[in-house]
């Protein structure tokens, strides 16, 4: 393409310009975005979606000492090597009593738009597991 003539000034000029468009690219390199970086946007992102929370790590039924329902949702993210697809695991709590398929779909569509917002990865898959309901906050006390 480099050693094409041009017999026009119009195809000239076209000719010049997907030369330096591939050349162009080439020059500027190419920007990575790691798993884990996507892992903690994600999970940041999640804490924008209403009735959404973290989870907390249980072993036989009893939770995990350190961890609280108020930290972030767990992502794992897997950024493929030759695109700019992701797909997402997230374990996640959902407030009770909020619809579970309603919850998780609109932490899905946030998810989807915002990770491709934010990195301009395409967000491919999003997988939840809702670990357990949770407790709504509440600031009031109630005597039964």
């Amino acid at each position: 393409m480099d050693t094409a003539t041009a017999t026009s000034a119009e195809s000239g000029t076209l000719a010049a310009t997907s030369v330096e468009a591939e050349t162009g690219t080439a020059r500027r390199g190419r920007t990575t975005v790691s798993d884990r970086t996507v892992e903690r946007i994600a999970a940041r992102v999640l804490t924008e979606v209403e009735h959404i929370g973290g989870t907390v790590g249980r072993v036989l039924g009893i939770s995990v000492p350190g961890q609280r329902p108020e930290d972030p949702a767990r992502v794992t993210a897997k950024v493929s090597d030759d695109s700019a697809d992701v797909a997402l695991d997230v374990r996640l709590s959902v407030v009770y009593p909020e619809s579970v398929a309603h919850a998780t779909e609109d932490a899905r569509a946030h998810l989807v738009r915002r990770v491709a917002d934010l990195t301009g990865l395409t967000v491919t898959r999003v997988d939840i597991t809702v670990t357990a309901p949770r407790p709504p906050d509440s600031s009031t006390r109630r005597v039964l």
